[in-house]
This record gives structure tokens, sequence and C-alpha cells, in this order.
């Protein structure tokens, strides 16, 4: 305790806010004490303990570090200092360092610094109000400004610098100069040449002379410049650190530079001096107390500038001798002494070495911001001492000068600072200044936020930042925040310390910074030999002689990738936001999301990237047929790994106004500007726009400046790239951010303008390896790792394309192709090889699971529920909907699997059981909803698992064995059965391998059976074996004939002779080109020949160029039998290639006037397939292009033969599935919801790309529905209608997009004959159910429909669509086209959507058959309001109902 407190208070019981208060106040009274003795031992005159700092940024932060450092060093404690700060709006929010770092904070108004920390009045105020006991200035601001000290004097506060008199003399450029020349220092040319003045008892300068030294005027300036020539340096006395200060070579720059200068640096005088060519910058750093001593700390080389603002900063001088140096040294310290100067301050020259000359340039009475050099390489904390100076101790008393001089650093010896010599240091310092300036654009100054600046310091280099973590460089800022020290024994190893540190600082946010750069500068020859002069670096930026070196492949490719991932992580989290709010993405979003264009532009170059992603972390960049994937990692600090081959780097950038910015940590960052039209002129940086150059609708050439900006407090040009005329956009003053548009430009030529071109080379990266060429065989593919392939199946499956190289992901065919060409390389004999199989299926059946289990809960009516019903976290729903928005592409995947499981030879494999878990996945999937796309693989699965019961060896002993136990008889009740196992043992498939079965009656009883399938829904009277032996030993290659005659459905006559051959092989079919003897009948209408065995190979690929081989045989065949088919007058030819492995093949031939021929749109349908869908009926009004054909359906889209354009997409199929009055509705439900999964695949066909064309669905039920007769010809249109009316309601948004406009169902009594029902119901008037009874020719072709209800007639298919329809077809195929809704389709959505709610709270009640009544109102000839149908004949752009 202090000697004046007692030792002990006694028994005392405090409160704890007094016991804290009092242990505070005890705290103080200590720190007083301390710093009192401290000032007292070294012979000081004042405690100074509150310190206002009346300034900001980096001046601010390294004062409180520096003198917290000397308390804590000195006294012991951080907290014997006080420090109160001004703090600015903009600095507050910037999250300044300074701000943090002091003890209390005073907001000061925002923006020039005029308002705040130049403000002399403000800062004097301030001092007052917080009690301060001293102010420091620091540099820039008010440091300079006369009135400040003065101020402070007579409010009885300490001033740490120069009295007011001696500031406004030495501080002052031109009274400076004008006292330097006076006392006989060596000065260069300059406009106040021979004016003299001795410095007045106050310390100031006569008011005459100064005055004369002044330019008051451009044309003063241009007189001068004719005497002391050009180049010149146009000066305001006021200025520093590269403001105020305009270099001049001609009369153009000199009168451009004087209104930039007084801009710059307002109200304060100008003066000019000859530009010294060839000269260095060297300074010495003096610091002088009240007692009349300077000390001289050595100096440093600040050569290194660009305009005349420093870049690299070094000390000491190695350039000059020492004694030379010394000397200057001396006139410096003998001039600061003749004025009584007092505080740091620092005289410049410029040396010349080849004459070994000092010129005087100016003396700073201020801090500089290159000080720590001055520190690094005395020792001596220099905001500390000017605190010192402040208390009144003598420079001799200070520790920090004795240690320099090398004597007792607690001593009162004296000491000669004129003749006394100090230690001369045994290292090297070397400064880089981190400003916010882009090096690629002349070091412009740029302004934004700083998320972080990531910088370790070691023992040989130090730093500091005026900003923290998520900081800002504001517009009124200065650029410079950071401030890095290298030091070593000798210069170069402080360079090369220097360049370390450089390149391993990490600066991270909106800014663009030079460190790069400066590493690039520092490694230059002129630098390391130290040849370097004042004029140097602005050569050298002008000639763009220093560059970043890079590969520009490789900084181009990762550009690329950082605008990848930005782009995918932007629509990533507007999705999860949106799914938050409960709002589930659109499907361009989704899409958008997954493939997307990227492009690079650099050096007049444009690079597009075709991106496609293909895992949540993986794309492939495409360009120029070639491909490169990249793997993603983001890191916790916003950077990103990217992983290309066998490299990895880590890139971090943003998306600006003006470009991409990408900085590649280790090797650059580089600027991908927009696309930018040369007629329009942008600002590349924020600032205030202070004047056009030109007037509005000027003419300006090629390159010269048009736009001044502030920014920094710096006045800058823009210049135009182009000539033409300019026009204004904004008005001086305006406020301007990066990219803003000041003006327009009308070219004076445009021919001449630059064109950005496109890159066509061949793309590789710097590491030698090109990239992947695209479309890989799938051969090739196999030679991946096997896990490689695997997780791309996997990738999609969870909605991701495949990489190009696999072939086009949206129609599955890439996954489905590598599925089949890996169980088409299982070795069957390997029980290791298929067991491998088998897990790589479990796999990719457990992603599908994964990703579908819960929309396929949802199928039923809980669709809309989505969100609602998700119980995890929005990341994971939205994994699972890009999963499944990729739905018809998975189940295409897994289907394959499972028809690879089902025909390859795992299942006849050596496993002698399949796995566990294998077969509870196909139970899950066997129990999805046939509904909402999994028909096909519910389908697959449960046949699978009869399958897997009962594998194909097993069922084709059980088929022989029926097919021998079966009477001949029986065999038609049999083949027309319909169970799930029965029509698995009588699959075309297996029936056909039975013709070349060496029993000849399973022979015949299997082509009987097929023949009866395939005629299911025909009048087929006996089946009889031809044994005649004319036909017999006429046709000796055929192992059986089979004739019978049949009818059409709904025909009762049977009439038409149908004919069938069954030959053993290929070579024997071949054979029949040369003897085959027909039948006696005169007509066989239809013919069968059945080839019973066909080599093949598992492989689809194989499989089809097999068929393709053999169907150019069978042409031959047909023109050398042609004569033959003529004289029986046939109308029809199947030939049918039963293979192994497969279903077998149909190719189907007609007659037409040019001879038979395929009729390749039929092909591997069943035979009677296009009879029973009506496909003659479809060609007679559409030209036909086949999306997708199967046994039983066939997709196809139409083109009007009509008018050439509209296009329609037909899903046709038939049904065999026997229907009930009971089961109708749900059979009916389900079939559409086959056949909108059937629409669904084939959209993804490449020939509707960028098309919209309507759709129509027709199922035609063959079998009879029992107990019906004509009566209930109205009965089966309600059941249609209600079982349409709950489809709509459930699916009516799956209908809207699918375009469905027609759908029609095609029944028949089971009346004698039976009777054909064609059901219709039309997009047009809420899918009302019509129903029309058909009347059929001889050839079951319907010709006429009468309408059930109201008995009207109709002799054309298209008349029983109602006119309505037939108006508003073509206007909503347009605004379909147009992505839009049709307009007249609105009230048909409001009873879609009423009908829904209906049936959600009262199913049990009858809906009513009209819900919603729309009538539409329109204009009268006299414009009035009135009530009319007019169905879609509106021709005026509005409609209302």
């Amino acid at each position: 305790y202090p000697p004046y407190l007692p030792t002990s208070f006694g028994k005392v019981t405090l409160k704890k806010d007094q016991a804290d208060l009092l242990t505070r106040r005890m705290e103080a009274l200590l720190s007083a004490s301390r710093l009192k003795d401290y000032v007292d031992a070294h012979g000081g005159k004042r405690v100074l303990k509150r310190i206002l700092i009346a300034n900001n940024g980096m001046a601010a932060t390294k004062a409180i570090m520096s003198m917290r450092q000397w308390a804590f060093l000195e006294l012991g404690s951080q907290s014997e200092l006080e420090f109160v700060v001004m703090a600015s709006k903009d600095d507050l929010e910037a999250n300044a360092e300074f701000i943090r770092l002091a003890d209390a904070y005073v907001e000061v108004p925002p923006g020039k610094n005029t308002n705040n920390y130049a403000n002399v009045n403000l800062i004097v105020q301030t001092a007052i109000k917080e009690r301060v006991d001293a102010v420091w200035p620091g540099w820039g601001h008010a440091s300079e400004n006369p009135a400040l000290p003065k101020a402070l004097s007579e409010a009885g506060i300490v001033f740490m610098g120069p009295t007011a008199p001696v500031m406004h003399a030495l501080g002052d450029k031109i009274a400076s100069t004008i006292l330097a020349q006076s006392s006989k220092v060596p000065c260069i040319p300059w406009n106040g040449d021979g004016i003299m003045a001795e410095i007045q008892s106050d310390g100031s300068i006569p008011e005459e002379p100064f005055k004369k030294a002044c330019l008051q005027s451009y044309e003063e300036a241009l007189e001068c410049v004719r005497r002391i020539g050009y180049p010149v340096v146009l000066k305001a006395s006021e200025g520093g650190g590269g403001k105020g200060i305009r270099k001049c070579t001609n009369d153009e720059e000199l009168k451009v530079g004087w209104e930039q200068v007084t801009a710059e640096v307002v109200g304060s005088p100008i003066f000019m001096m000859q530009l010294c060519t060839g000269a260095r910058h060297l300074e010495v750093q003096l610091v002088g107390d009240e007692y009349g001593q300077v000390v001289a700390l050595i100096g440093r080389d600040c050569s290194t500038q660009r305009r005349f603002q420093k870049i690299f900063e070094e000390g000491p001088p190695t350039v000059a001798d020492k004694d030379d140096f010394r000397e200057a040294e001396k006139a410096a310290q003998r001039l600061a002494m003749s004025v009584g100067y007092r505080g740091a301050g620092t005289v410049e020259y410029l040396y010349k070495p080849d004459n070994k000359g000092f010129y005087f340039l100016e003396l700073n009475p201020r801090l500089q911001v290159e000080h720590p050099v001055t520190e690094g390489i005395t020792g001596v904390n220099v905001p500390a001492l000017q605190l010192q100076i402040g208390m009144g101790i003598p420079l001799e008393r200070v520790p920090d000068i004795r240690r320099f001089y090398g004597i007792d650093p607690n001593g009162d010896s004296k000491i000669d600072f004129l003749e006394d010599k100090y230690i001369y240091p045994d290292r090297h310092v070397i400064a880089a200044r981190i400003t916010a300036e882009n090096p690629d654009d002349a070091f412009r100054p740029t302004s934004g936020r700083i998320e972080r600046v990531r910088f370790q310091s070691s023992p040989n280099c130090w730093g500091y930042f005026s900003i923290g973590h998520s900081g800002a460089i504001h517009e009124f800022a200065d650029s410079q925040f950071g401030h890095l020290f290298a030091t070593g024994p000798t210069r170069e190893h402080a360079r090369k310390a220097l360049q370390l540190a450089l390149k391993n600082i990490l600066i991270v946010g909106e800014i663009r910074n030079p460190t790069e750069y400066l590493v690039e500068l520092a490694e230059t020859k002129e630098f390391k030999e130290n040849t370097i002069d004042t004029a140097w670096l602005d050569k050298l930026i002008a000639e763009k002689a220093v560059n970043v070196k890079f590969n520009i492949n490789d900084m181009v490719f990762y550009g690329a990738c950082l605008k990848s991932f930005l782009h995918m992580k932007a629509a990533k989290d507007e999705i999860v936001d949106g799914i938050k709010r409960g709002h589930l993405p659109l499907e361009t979003t989704l899409s958008s999301m997954q493939a997307f264009q990227v492009e690079i532009a650099y050096n007049s170059v444009k690079y597009n990237f075709q991106v496609t992603c293909t895992s949540p972390d993986t794309v492939t960049l495409s360009i120029n047929n070639s491909s490169i994937e990249a793997r993603f990692r983001e890191q916790p600090d916003g950077s990103v790994y990217v992983r290309a081959g066998e490299r990895v780097a880590q890139i971090s950038g943003v998306e600006e106004p003006l470009g991409t910015r990408l900085r590649v940590e280790g090797i650059a960052t580089v600027t991908f500007p927009k696309v930018r039209d040369p007629s329009e002129l942008r600002s590349d940086f924020n600032g205030k726009l202070v004047r056009y150059l030109h007037a509005d609708g000027a003419d300006i050439k090629e390159g010269e400046p048009f736009v001044e900006l502030e920014a920094m407090k710096m006045i800058m040009s823009l210049r135009s790239e182009v000539a033409g005329k300019i026009h204004h956009t904004l008005a001086p003053g305006a406020i301007v951010g990066a990219g803003d548009l000041l003006a327009n430009l009308t070219l004076a030529d445009p021919s001449k303008v630059q064109m950005i071109k496109a890159y066509t080379e061949p793309f590789a990266l710097s590491s030698g390896g090109t990239a992947n060429k695209q479309s890989a065989s799938a051969s090739d593919l196999l030679s991946m790792a096997g896990p490689s392939i695997t997780d791309a199946i996997q990738a999609m499956l969870c909605g991701y394309n495949a990489p190009p190289q696999f072939g086009p992901s949206s129609t599955g065919t890439a996954g489905v192709s590598i599925v089949q060409q890996i169980f088409s390389h299982i070795d069957e004999s390997d029980s290791a090889s298929v067991s491998e199989a088998l897990e790589e299926c479990c796999k990719l059946l457990a992603t599908f699971l994964e990703n579908e289990r819960f929309f396929a809960g949802l199928v039923g009516g809980d669709e809309t529920q989505t969100i609602k019903r998700f119980q995890g976290e929005p990341q994971e729903l939205l994994n699972k909907i890009v999963a499944h928005t990729a739905l018809p592409r998975a189940t295409a995947i897994v289907t394959a699997i499972l028809r690879s499981l089902s025909d390859g030879p795992v299942l006849e494999g050596e496993v002698s059981s399949l796995p566990k878990l294998l077969v509870e996945q196909l139970t899950e999937l066997a129990q999805f909803p046939g509904a909402g796309g999994y028909a096909s693989v519910k389908l697959l699965a449960t046949q699978l698992l009869v399958q897997m019961k009962k594998p194909l060896s097993l069922r084709r002993e059980e088929v022989h064995s029926m097919l021998i136990n079966t009477p001949r008889k029986e065999l038609e009740k049999v083949a027309n059965a319909y169970d799930t196992e029965r029509r698995m043992y009588f699959g075309l498939d297996l029936i056909s391998s039975m013709f070349s079965d060496p029993d000849s009656t399973v022979r015949s009883k299997a082509a009987e059976v097929y023949l009866l399938r395939t005629y299911r829904g025909y009048h087929v009277d006996d089946i009889d074996i031809v044994d005649s032996s004319d036909v017999v030993s006429g046709t000796p290659a055929a192992s059986l004939h089979l004739m019978w005659t049949f009818s059409p459905p709904g025909v009762t006559s049977a009439s038409r002779k149908g004919y069938a051959i069954v030959v053993p092989d290929v070579e024997s079919f071949e054979s029949l080109k040369k003897s085959w003897t027909l039948p006696a009948a005169s007509e066989i209408s239809d013919l069968h020949v059945l080839v019973a065995k066909v080599p093949g190979d598992r492989s689809a690929a194989e499989h089809e160029k097999v068929v393709s081989a053999l169907a150019a045989k069978c042409q031959d065949f047909m023109s050398a039998v042609a004569s033959k088919l003529d004289q029986k007058k046939a109308e029809y030819v199947d030939v049918l290639l039963a293979h192994h492995g497969h279903n077998p093949s149909h190719l189907h031939y007609v007659k037409k006037p040019d001879g038979w021929t395929e009729e390749m749109a039929y092909r591997n349908m069943r035979p009677t397939l296009p009879h029973l869908i009506e496909l003659a009926a479809v060609e007679a009004n559409y030209t036909l292009t086949p999306l997708q054909h199967g046994r039983v359906f066939a997709m196809d889209l139409g083109l009007s033969k009509a008018d050439k354009k509209s296009e329609v997409v037909f899903a046709r199929g038939a049904s065999h599935v026997l229907l009930t009055t009971d089961n109708f509705e749900e059979t009916v439900f389900n079939d559409l919801l086959t056949s909108c999964d059937f629409l669904e695949r084939s959209l993804l066909h490449p020939a509707l790309d960028k098309k919209h064309p309507q759709s129509q669905v027709f199922l035609h039920v063959v079998p009879p529905i029992p107990s019906t007769t004509n009566r209930d010809l109205d009965y089966l249109r309600v059941l249609f209608g209600n079982a349409l009316q709950r489809f709509v309601a459930d699916h009516s948004s799956r209908l809207e997009q699918l375009r469905v406009s027609t759908i029609e169902m095609k029944v028949w009594t089971s009346s004698s004959p039976p009777t054909p029902v064609r059901l219709v119901a039309f997009k047009t008037g809420h899918w009302e159910a019509l129903g029309f009874q058909e009347k059929l020719n001889s050839s079951g072709i319907p010709i006429q429909w009468t309408n059930v209800e109201s008995g009207a007639k109709a002799d054309c298919l298209e008349q029983v669509k109602p006119a309505v329809e037939q108006q508003r077809s073509t206007k909503r195929q347009i605004a379909r086209a147009a992505g839009s809704t049709y307009i007249y389709d609105f009230p048909a959505l409001i009873r879609n959507s009423l009908t829904k709610m209906w049936m959600s709270y009262a199913s049990s009640e009858k809906i009513p058959d009209n819900l919603v009544d729309a009538t539409e109102l329109a204009l009268d000839d006299n414009d009035e309001l009135i009530e009319k149908e007019l169905h879609g004949g509106n021709k005026i752009g509005m409609v209302a109902w």
C-alpha cells in the first residue's frame, strides 16, 4: 500500500458493491502512484494517465498497443494508462480494432474526417469532456494542424507533439523548405528558390516570404514550370500518405494534377518542386524533448513507392554510407533544435547515389506509419517515447534511449546527441504495408467487409492490424489496415522472411489486397540488388512488369469450381429456407442446382463450362468434349478444399459486381471480370463522384479520363477503354459502388471494340494430366475401381447426375447400362463373384429404399403433406426431395437391377441361399404402392420373390409337366387364366422356349398355348395341326404346322384364317426361302413364323446386335417368299425369334405398294396389340414416332398430318386383367396411375426435349365384364366417372404436369355377342365421363358411336369430342408451351380442389354433379357486360366469370 494509506482498516462489514468500488479506487490509487513514481524517478514534470487518441485505424491501434506494452514492461501493469478513443459510426460498424482495445470510446459524427478525426473543435471538446491528461494525434487527420496544439494548450491539456508555432513552421512543407534553405541545407529546385526567412520568436516565419513561396493558381504553376522544367511534383503542404501529391510531365497533366491536389487537401497551400530522377527516398527519425534536445533514431529507406505512397520501408538505409547518412542525421537534428522541436518528427531527403548528395524534401511534424521499422532496429518504443516526452522526461533519462546508446537504462548521465555515437544496429528490418488496394488495377483502393485475417507471427516477422474479426474498410477509412515487419541479420535474410510472411497471410473478405503482388515485387532483380529509385515502382506498374505467376488454366478451373460451389450452396440455402417456411422447392430450382453452366472470362477469352452435380460434394466440369471431376469440402472459415485428381487446393472468393474474385491459397488472387458492355462506363470501386471531366454529350478519346471519384480520401480518375460520345447518368456528389453505371457511351467505332473469344482448345491442368474424355465405353468404366461405379449409381439414386462419361443421366440409361455391364461380367461358376454382385445390389436397393420409403408412405392422399409429415431436419428433407425428383431415373435403375437378378446368372449361380437382407428389401419393395411411380418396381419385386421361391429351371420343369399333363381341350382355359403365378408359368419367354423341346407333344401344345395367349379377346375356332403330306414334305425345315380360324373382338363370324409354322433354328428358317409349301386354303390373312431357337447373349448390347442381324435376314426371307404370300392374299406376317434369357422378339411385316416391309414402329409388340390399341386409327391422322414400346403398351409422339405442327403424346395399352363391376373403380384408378408412370417416362425421351405436347391416354380392357348387358352401358359410364373423379381429385397436378387432355377406355359387356363401349373424358368440362356404344365393321374396326345417354350418333371419332374441347385444344397447347395454364382450365381446377375437399370430409356422401357452375362474362355489341357461354371463343385479352 502507498504510505499515505493505513495498513489496516480494522474489521469493517461492506456490501459487495461497496467492496468492489473500494477495490477499484485502491487499484487506481496504486496505479497513479506507480506512474507518478516513474515520472519522478526519471526527471519528469507531469503524470499523463488518461489519454485521448485523436485518430483511428492503424494509428490508434498501434498507439494503444505500444503504450500498453510499455506500461506493462516498465510499471508492471497495462492498466496504468487509460485510453479514450473517438469512434465514428463507420468505424463502429466496421468493428474497428482500436475501439476494442480502448478503455472507453466517444461516438463522433460519421463521414469525412472533417466531421470527426480532423475536426479540431470536436477533438478539444471531447478531451475536455472526458477529462484526459493528453491527446495523441498520430498521423493524418489533425496531426499536422497547428490549431489543435494551440487549442489544447489553452485548455491545459498536453499535446503529444510539437508546439503550434513550430508545427506551423516545420510541419508546413513550404515553411520547412524555406527554413532548410535558409539554414544552408541543400534543396532541389522548386518554386520558392532563393526565398529566405528567419524563424521568429513565436516559432513562425514571416507571412510575406511564406505567401511568396506558395502557388496561387494553375497559371502560376505553369509559369514556374517554365523555369524549373518538367518533370515536376505538385504538392499540398498539408497533404501526406500519398494524398495531395501528383507527378506531372506535361501541361495537360499539370492542369489535371492541380485540380486533383486542390480537391484532395482543400485549403492547403500548394508548391512545386522539380522531380529528382534516379533518387532514393531516405528519412531520419527525430524525437525532441521540451529541453531543446533532439535525438536521431537512425533512419529509413522508403524508396519503394507508387504515386508517392510507400509500399516497402526498410532500415537502416544501406544505399548510403554510414558516415554520409550520419551527416544527414546531424543536419536534421540541427534544423529541429534550431526551432525547439518537441515530439516525434521525420526529415525526408532525396538521395542521389551517383553523387552521394542529400537534398531536403520536407519535415513531417508527426509520427509516421513506418515508425515500427525504427523500433525494430533501435529497440525504442516510439509511441511510449512520445508519452514520456509529454510527461516532461528528458530524452537522456528515457531507458529506451539510453539502451540505444549502450549505457545504463536507469542512469542519469548526460548524452550529447550530436556527438555521442549510438550502437549501430546488427539487423535489418523490411516492412510491407497491407492495404485494401487492387494491384491488378493500378492499386486502386477498395472497400468492404473483411471476414478474417490470419497471420502467424514468428521470431523474425511480426505485424499488427487495425481490424478484427468480421471487420470492414469503409469508404472514409485509410486504405492501410495492416503492417508486416521482417528482420534478419542482413537485408537478404529480412527480404526472404518478409516474402514467407506475405505468402502465409490470409485475408478473406470483399476487399482486394496486394500481398501476392508484394511477394513477386520483392523477388525482382532490382529490389534484391537494391538498385531501385522512387520512380521504379510506378514504372513497373505502368508497364505491368510484375505479375503474380500462375497457370491460367489452373486458375480458370478453380474459378469455375468456386462459381459452381457458390451456385450450389446458394440454391441449397434457398430451398432449405423455403422448407422451413413450409414451401417445397420448384422442380426448376432443383434442376438448376443439379446441372448448370458456368462462364469464366479472362484476358478476353471466355471459358464455358457445363457443370454436372454428380454427388452432394462432387461436380464434373466439362468443356470442349473433356471433363474434370472436382470434389468440394467446405471449411468452417468459408474456404473450400477442391480435389481434382491427385491435387488438392484451398480456394475462397466472392461474387462481386464486376466479376468473381478467386483466391487460391499459396498461388494467387485473380478477378475474373464479368463480360462488360463497352458502351457502359462503370465504377471499379466504392466512392463519391467528384466531377465529370467532359460535358454531357462531348466526345472522349480511347484511354482518356472521363470522371473523378473520391475514395479513401484520394481523388482517382477513371478512363474510357473506347472512344465515343459520353452521356452522364449521375450528378456530382453521388455515392457510387463498384459496378455502378457512371455514364453511357455512344461508340465512335463499334468495329474496334475487342471481342471476347470462346476457348476452343483442349483443356488441361498444369500437372500435365488432360481432362477425362467424355463418353467412355462401358468396358472402360469397368477398369475403374468397383466402389467408384457403385458410388456413381448410388449418387444417381440420390438424384444426382452421372459423370458425362457414363452417358446422359436424365433418362436413367447411364445407370442402367452400368448395371447391365456389371451383371454381364459375373462368372456364375465363381461363388465369390456372385456374392459380390448380390452385395452391391443390396447397397443400391438400400439407397433406393432409404430415399423413397417416406414418399411411398404418402401415396394415397398425403402427397401434399410432405413437410408436415417429415420428422427430420430441413436439410434431410431436401436430400430426399432431390432423390425423389429423379424417381423415374431411380426406378429405371432399380428395375434394371431386379431384371438383371431375374434374367441373369445370379439366381442360377452357386449361391445356396440368397442374402437375408436382399429378401427383406424385395419384400419391402413388393409392399410399395402401385401408384406414385412405383408400379414397375413393385411388380418386378413381387415376381422376383416368386421366382426366388421357384427358380427358372424349376419353373421350366413345371411348365413342361403341365403341358404334358393338360389335355388339349383344356389348354384354352389355362392360357386365358390370369393370376401372378399362372401368368409367370405361361409367360411367352417360357412358352417360346418349349418350341424346341424334343417331345413333339410339348412342342405342339406350347405353340397352341402361345397362339391362344396371343389372340386373347379374339374369337378363335379350334387350332388344328396341319399334317397333310404335301405341306409336311414340301416344308422339310418345319417341325410343326398349325391352322385356325378367327375373328377380331366383337365380330361374331370367324371368317379369317391364321397359319403358324415352327422351325427349330435360324438355319431352318433360312431354308424356307427354297422350300415352303403353304396349306391348301385359298386365303390366309395372318401368318406366324416361330423360330424356336436363336443364338444370343445375356448382354443387352449383344442381344440387340443379334436381333438386328436377324432382322436383315428376315427382310431377305420376306422378299423371297413374297409371291407365295400374295397367292394366299396374306395381309400380315409375324416372325417370332425365341431367345434364351430374353423375351422373344417380334418382327411385323405388312404388304405395301413397294413390297413386304417391316413395321418398325411395331417391333417387339405382341402381334395383336396394334389392333387392340387401335394404332391404325391414330396413324390415319398422325405421323407416329415411337417413344417406348412394350408387349402390351405403346408410347408414341404424333405429329398432325393436317397442320404439320400440332403434336400429341399417345399412351395406349391393352389389359387382359378381368374387370368386374366390383373392382371396376379400383382397377381403373390403378391403370391410370400406371399410364401416368409410362407417360412420365416417355416425356424424358430426347424427342420431347423442349417440347410441350398434350397427352392422350387410351386403355383397352379385352376380357368382357361379367354379368353386364347392353342395359348396363350407362352404369359403366357412371363407374368410369367415379373412378376418374377420384383419380383427378388425387392427381390433378400430375395430370397438369403430364398435359393430359383426353382419357379413353374401351370395355366389353358380356352379352352375346359382346358389346364394345368407349368411355371418354376430356379435360374441358371437369373431366365429365361420356359413354358411347360402338358399331364395328367386319374387321372389328369401330365405324359409329352412339351416346349412351342421349342416343346421339357420330360417324367419326373426332365428333365425340365436344365442340368446346375442339375450340380450346389449340389454345391450351399454346399456353402450355409457354409454361402457363390455359385460362379456361381454371374452373376445372377449382372443381378438382373442391372434389378433393368433399372426399376428405364426406367420402360417404355422393359428390354433386356440379360443384362449380362457371358462367362467363362477355361484352355484347354495345360493350355491355352479359352472361354468355363463350367456351374459349373469346378474342379479347381478358376472361372473367
